[in-house]
């Protein structure tokens, strides 16, 4: 007996039917079952440390106040000092006629001209040897005696034959040192301004003691050439520029003395 067709037709519509909720059923479980926010976690952590970023730009600007503080009080104070000591001392003049042979390499040649270039040299002089003077070219002097030529400056010893030099006193009354030498003769002049009624202080620590002259030619101390006297003070009575003088009359010699004005 063959099967109605309205009942397969029935039957295949609910098989139909079935395979189409199998389908829907695995769909939704493709769906529903992937990562849960788990990925949104390690996404999100990141975002903590931003904050610590933006302080940053405060601190920049904390060392950039420090370092121009640095520079420029170092700056002011040594423009300071330096005119302070160049305010203090003066050399208004100061003639080299004499020197003294110190070459390193000795002797000494001495040239026909103040160059080094060709077959120029006329003689040679020993260390310690006193020679003369007659000018001063950019690094060479050209001598007189014991032989006339010219000889490098750098090779030998010299100072001021003939100097002034002011002084001026800064109100605190502070002594002053005073130190040089002379190379062969020669005068050493220290002129200083002076309000009458003040006392004069000076103490030898070096060489011969000074003659000290009041404004008017007036000599308080004369040269003394022992090394006896140590120390003088004395009031001045005029008001103008007193003058304390050293003299040399052969080779030279060292010197040192202090000076106070109250």
């Amino acid at each position: 007996m063959k099967p109605n067709a309205s009942v397969l037709a029935v039957a295949g519509a609910i098989s139909l039917a079935a395979l189409a909720g199998l389908t829907v059923a695995c769909s939704q479980s493709s769906v529903t079952e992937p990562p849960e926010p788990i990925s949104a976690s390690p996404l999100t952590a990141p975002a903590s440390p931003s904050p610590s970023l933006s302080p940053s730009p405060s601190p920049a600007s904390t060392p950039k106040t420090t370092i121009q503080k640095q520079t420029t009080e170092p700056a002011n104070q040594t423009a300071t000092d330096n005119r302070a000591s160049a305010a203090n001392r003066t050399i208004e003049s100061c003639v080299v006629k004499m020197a003294l042979v110190n070459d390193p390499e000795p002797p000494l040649n001495v040239r026909s001209a103040p160059t080094t270039e060709g077959d120029n040299v006329v003689g040679q002089l020993k260390n310690g040897t006193l020679v003369t003077i007659a000018s001063d070219q950019n690094g060479w002097l050209q001598i007189k005696t014991p032989l006339k030529g010219w000889i490098s400056k750098r090779q030998t010893t010299n100072s001021c034959n003939e100097k002034v030099e002011r002084i001026s006193l800064s109100d605190a009354n502070d002594p002053v040192q005073v130190a040089d030498r002379f190379v062969g003769t020669g005068s050493h002049r220290y002129v200083f301004p002076v309000e009458q009624g003040q006392t004069l202080t000076i103490n030898r620590d070096r060489g011969p003691f000074p003659m000290i002259t009041a404004p008017d030619g007036t000599v308080l101390l004369g040269h003394e050439k022992d090394d006896r006297r140590s120390t003088w003070s004395g009031p001045l009575t005029q008001t103008g520029d007193y003058a304390i003088e050293l003299e040399s009359n052969f080779k030279g010699y060292r010197y040192a003395f202090s000076m106070e004005v109250k």
